[in-house]
């Protein structure tokens, strides 16, 4: 043997495990993912619900304050949405129309040129 005292004579591994901390832990479970609405409304559908009247009252005290209407502000949504159509369709009947006017020159002179190049082959 070596000439060690016997309570030196192990080398030193690990200590045992404590009481304590011996137990098993069980397994850790994933947090359970929120129903479709729930995570569609960002929380509680009824909770959310709640919120958004009350900004709604909030928002609409501010309006009345500011002399604003709610018919007034769906009108005026309703012409824009009207006249963004009738500019859009009067821009695109102008681009059609340029594109017409440029077909007729850009077109033969390509053809033209396709033609003569073949030829050349």
């Amino acid at each position: 043997m070596t000439d060690l005292p016997p309570d030196t004579a192990a080398p030193i591994n690990n200590p045992p495990p404590r009481p304590d901390t011996a137990r098993t832990e069980p397994p850790r479970t994933e947090p359970r993912r929120p129903d479709p609405l729930t995570r569609f409304f960002g929380g509680s559908p009824l909770w959310v619900l709640v919120k958004l009247a009350m900004l709604s009252i909030v928002i609409g005290v501010v309006l009345a304050v500011l002399g604003l209407d709610a018919m007034a502000i769906l009108r005026a949504l309703e012409d824009l949405f009207y006249s963004f159509f009738e500019n859009i369709w009067d821009a695109l009947s102008t681009v059609l129309r340029w594109f017409l006017m440029g077909a007729v020159i850009v077109f033969p002179i390509w053809l033209l040129m396709r033609l003569v190049n073949a030829g050349k082959r």
